[in-house]
């Protein structure tokens, strides 16, 4: 059901993606590294380890190594951007702090916690399936709203001129 899920989510960004025809390449490119594709990153990660899991002759120690190894690359991209969204706040100043927590620090975070619970999977926990499961869970409510946010945010300002006039 997670990856099913991520999967027409994945979908939705193109139309996401729509909503910036026009825009200043330059704004384009920043946000795409620092909102859009780590949010389809997520949304790759619970759609894989879905489908992985269901996978009938899964090695444990596999998956948890796998989970831990996208848990890893996924802290780094949480990571990078709550760092470049800090710097640079591409959706004005006063959405800096909640767009650094929403689309950087929550999901490095639950990617630590996906990475725990990997660890404990290849550590032979008995527990540790359902906390990878816990962990693609929040990854996809982070997705969700992440999505929501960008929609809302170019939704209004789609087919309006860039701020300084150029298209």
């Amino acid at each position: 059901m997670l990856g099913s899920s991520a999967g027409a989510l994945i979908g939705l960004m193109f139309v996401v993606v729509t909503l910036t025809t026009g825009r200043d390449r330059r704004q384009l490119e920043r946000g795409k590294q620092l909102y859009t594709s780590p949010v389809v990153w997520q949304l790759g990660v619970v759609l894989f380890l879905s489908g992985v899991a269901i996978v009938p002759s899964i090695n444990l120690r596999l998956f948890g190594a796998t989970s831990g190894g996208l848990a890893l690359l996924g802290v780094g991209m949480g990571l990078r951007s709550a760092i470049g969204i800090s710097r640079t706040p591409i959706a004005g100043a006063e959405n800096n702090l909640f767009d650094t927590c929403w689309y950087g620090i929550a999901p490095a975070l639950t990617y630590v916690a996906l990475g725990a619970a990997a660890w404990l999977l290849f550590a032979g926990s008995q527990w540790a399936p359902h906390a990878i499961a816990a962990d693609l869970m929040a990854l996809l409510l982070i997705s969700i709203h992440a999505e929501w946010d960008l929609v809302t945010y170019l939704a209004p300002i789609a087919g309006q001129p860039p701020p300084d006039g150029r298209a």
